[in-house]
């Protein structure tokens, strides 16, 4: 009885072991895809920044009509010429 309790032991000791290993890899995973989100907004952020500057230095109106995971927004753009008439009147 004495090595079956022992054999009983060890293997709620590796049991428990492997469980802790595993919370610590799906913890790992679960920051390197926040990261990895993050990444990508930002970037994502950074290309609609240079894009919309591209638009607001073209001549006219420009109407963009935006749906993204951070929601729903309509940007309006006037191009330099349109602002520098404007002000001059």
């Amino acid at each position: 009885m004495e090595n079956i309790g022992g054999e009983l032991l060890s293997g709620l000791a590796i049991f428990a072991s492997s469980l802790g290993i595993s919370g610590l890899i799906r913890s790992w995973i679960r920051h390197r895809t926040r990261l990895q989100l993050e990444r990508q907004r930002s970037l994502r952020t950074t290309t609609r920044a240079d894009s919309l500057a591209r638009l607001a230095r073209r001549q006219g109106w420009v109407r963009i009509d935006e749906k993204d995971q951070d929601g729903h927004r309509i940007v309006e753009l006037r191009g330099a010429r349109h602002s520098r008439e404007e002000e001059t009147a």
